[in-house]
C-alpha cells in the first residue's frame, strides 16, 4: 500500500511516542482499543493551567494508525483543554489522506484523548 507524504512523514518522525515519566505533575492518560480492528492507543497527557503542556502516545496498529496518534499528539500540544476537547478524527483521516476503510482506527485515537477527559473529571488517573 502507498502512503501520502503526510502520512509517511508522522510515520517517520515519531517525536511524542513512549510514555511521560510517573509523577509528572498534571499527567493525565487514557486508552482505547478494537481488537477487531487489531488497534491499540494510549495517549498521556500533561496539563497545566487548563492547557496541554505535553502529549505522549503509544499504539499498535496499521502505519495509518501510527501516524494519525503521532499527528494527534503533536496538533494537541499548546492547546487548551477546551479546543482538545473538539479533536476530529475524520479531520486528521482528511489531512493525512488516510482511506476511508481505517476511519475505524482513527476513531479509537479519538476514544483514547476522550478518555484522558474523562479520567480528569473523576480523578481516577495516576498517569498509567
Amino acid at each position: 500500500m502507498e502512503y501520502g507524504n503526510a502520512t509517511a512523514r508522522y510515520f517517520e518522525a515519531l517525536e511524542r511516542a513512549g510514555e511521560l515519566p510517573n509523577g509528572l505533575p498534571g499527567l493525565v492518560s487514557g486508552e482505547a482499543e478494537d481488537r477487531t480492528l487489531h488497534v491499540w492507543v494510549r495517549f498521556q497527557l500533561q496539563l497545566q493551567g487548563g492547557v496541554i503542556r505535553l502529549a505522549r502516545f503509544q499504539v499498535f496498529g496499521c502505519p495509518h494508525a501510527v501516524a494519525a496518534a503521532s499527528r494527534v499528539a503533536e496538533w494537541l500540544e499548546g492547546r487548551s483543554e477546551s479546543d482538545a476537547r473538539a479533536l476530529d478524527a475524520r479531520a486528521v483521516c482528511s489531512e493525512l489522506e488516510v482511506p476511508v476503510e481505517k476511519l475505524g482506527k482513527l476513531l479509537r485515537i479519538e476514544d483514547a484523548v476522550a478518555a484522558c477527559w474523562r479520567h480528569l473529571a473523576t480523578g481516577n488517573d495516576k498517569g498509567r
